[in-house]
């Protein structure tokens, strides 16, 4: 089947794809159209419209997710192909793999969005807009395991207690730290013990980091050479001459002489 046209047989009319939104959006200007402190109506509108675009981005594997369970479940690809895994490598050219693990990943995601303050401008809704697959991937074993409250405690509790930057390799090592704390799966979960056993897991993360970071530092130090001179000034002689004799011996600098007055 044409991968741009609907699937399905009918002719009913599709939703606004992200795809009609930026080629509504204008082309970029050469100069700005007003330089007054606060934005005229047409910036504001064009800034807001661009947002849009640019947050389709950070929750595209979010909606994907949410969109291939749905017609998993209905097997809304029915009309066009035998199966869903013939309908996701035809359709999107994705793997059942690839399309299971963004199903697996948009109940957390979506939790995190949801359960943020509605201020655009709270420091935990600025972090949580940075989320990524990588990020929210590592939530999906708790989200698994316990339940998605339980996934979400985890994130917010690692953001809020701002020892590190919250990367996928941070909370990997936060999630495996916390396993001794928390019950068999499927038994109830204690939010004190399991913020608690949290906050103890990445500042051992943390400091694993910041350790492996002054090594990498110190050993960078200890291989670079002492008292590299620099570039030679080829177009000074007498800065030239000032460096070689800082850092030659007489010796040397004598067999330079005599070599650089041969022909």
């Amino acid at each position: 089947m044409d991968a741009g046209k609907p699937a399905g047989g009918g002719g009913h009319r599709r939703p606004e794809t992200t795809t009609d939104l930026v080629l509504k959006l204008p082309a970029p200007p050469s100069t700005p159209v007003a330089d007054t402190p606060v934005l005229i109506t047409e910036e504001q509108d064009v800034f807001v419209r661009c947002e849009v675009a640019i947050e389709n981005l950070k929750v595209a594997f979010w909606a994907a997710g949410k969109a291939l369970e749905i017609i998993r479940g209905g097997r809304l690809y029915r009309a066009d192909y035998t199966s869903f895994d013939d309908y996701v490598d035809q359709r999107w050219g994705m793997s059942r793999g690839q399309a299971d693990k963004l199903i697996r990943m948009w109940r957390v995601a979506e939790a995190l969005f949801e359960s943020t303050p509605s201020d655009s401008n709270d420091p935990t809704r600025i972090r949580v807009k940075k989320l990524n697959q990588a990020v929210v991937w590592e939530l999906v074993p708790v989200a698994e395991g316990y339940d998605v409250d339980v996934a979400t405690t985890v994130y917010r509790t690692a953001v809020e207690a701002d020892e590190t930057a919250v990367t996928a390799d941070v909370l990997r090592g936060v999630v495996q730290g916390i396993r001794k704390a928390l019950p068999k799966s499927g038994d109830a979960v204690d939010r004190g013990v399991l913020t608690k056993a949290v906050q103890t897991a990445l500042k051992t993360v943390a400091t694993k980091k910041k350790a492996k970071q002054g090594k990498g530092t110190a050993s960078k130090k200890a291989s670079a050479p002492a008292d590299v001179p620099p570039a030679l000034p080829w177009e000074s002689p007498e800065a030239l001459n000032r460096l070689l004799r800082k850092h030659m011996s007489v010796e040397n600098r004598r067999t330079l002489g005599k070599l650089l007055t041969e022909d």
